[in-house]
């Protein structure tokens, strides 16, 4: 646990990003598979998010306008899915 962050993060705290369909196709052109398809999916999609925007991962949180499809198995892949990267 980092010492510099308060113990207990507010809504006030939060940065709140709304993920549109740009960054969202971005996001996953670096995605090769998914929980579902995928023994390596390792990464959550919010940590290529928080790449892509160059927000803070410690103080952000993402809403995605809608899920985007696995390019494997077009499974759902939600901010908070595991997935593999390449």
């Amino acid at each position: 646990m980092r010492h510099d962050l308060p113990s207990k993060l507010t809504t006030e705290d939060l940065d709140i990003v709304l993920i549109d369909e740009t960054v969202l196709l971005e996001a996953l052109e670096w995605v090769s598979g998914c929980e579902n398809c995928a023994e390596d999916a390792f990464t959550t999609f919010d940590c290529l998010l928080d790449a892509i925007t160059g927000c803070d991962p410690t103080i952000t949180e993402y809403v995605m306008w809608r899920p985007g499809p696995c390019p494997h198995c077009s499974g759902e892949v939600t901010e908070k899915t595991h997935v593999a990267v390449h």
